[in-house]
């Protein structure tokens, strides 16, 4: 996939914040993306990917639950939901560690923070769509693999590997112990 393939992809955008949707219909602009679906209301959204396929989707994280769940989970766990492997791609505007895990425990595909680049939406979106990354579906999660790429083997001498040494290893006397 290429970034002239993009122009034809079909978008959901799920928003929050009215800032934030602004921003990325902007930067969807300056891609070419011509076929965006932006709605404000979660409910709307999961209606939405009930009846339509998309070839991903950007959540502002400050989207409304749907139901009890929030909307990552319920668009990859809700009933009727026509995709469920959908890319996902969740929008924070500042974004700390245990955001990003929760993110990624929920079954979102990337985090994107703000300030976001139409490069960065291109790049993220074509490595999403190009190079999947195989689904994981157990009882508490489905979602991408959270496990990032497994890099080749070392080829090199293990600097690691050591020699066994013997220590000597000093236990304290009786009469040092004080008991209280």
């Amino acid at each position: 996939m290429t970034e002239t393939d993009i122009k034809d992809l079909r978008v959901l955008l799920v928003g929050g914040r009215p800032a934030s949707i602004q921003v990325l219909r902007t930067a969807f602009g300056l891609l070419g993306l011509r076929q965006v679906v932006a709605v404000q209301e979660s409910a709307r959204a999961i209606d939405a990917l009930r009846g339509q396929t998309f070839h991903a989707i950007f959540c502002d994280a400050a989207a409304e639950k749907f139901g009890k769940l929030p909307f990552p989970q319920a668009a990859r766990r809700a009933p009727g939901i026509l995709n469920p492997m959908t890319p996902l791609f969740l929008i924070y505007s500042h974004v700390r560690r245990r955001n990003v895990e929760q993110a990624r425990d929920s079954g979102v595909t990337d985090v994107l923070t703000h300030p976001i680049s139409a490069a960065t939406i291109a790049r993220k979106l074509i490595l999403a769509i190009a190079a999947p990354r195989p689904f994981i579906a157990a009882p508490t999660f489905f979602g991408p693999d959270r496990r990032g790429q497994r890099t080749a083997t070392w080829n090199g001498e293990d600097r690691r590997k050591r020699a066994a040494r013997k220590t000597r290893v000093s236990l304290p006397e009786a009469r040092d112990i004080a008991l209280v």
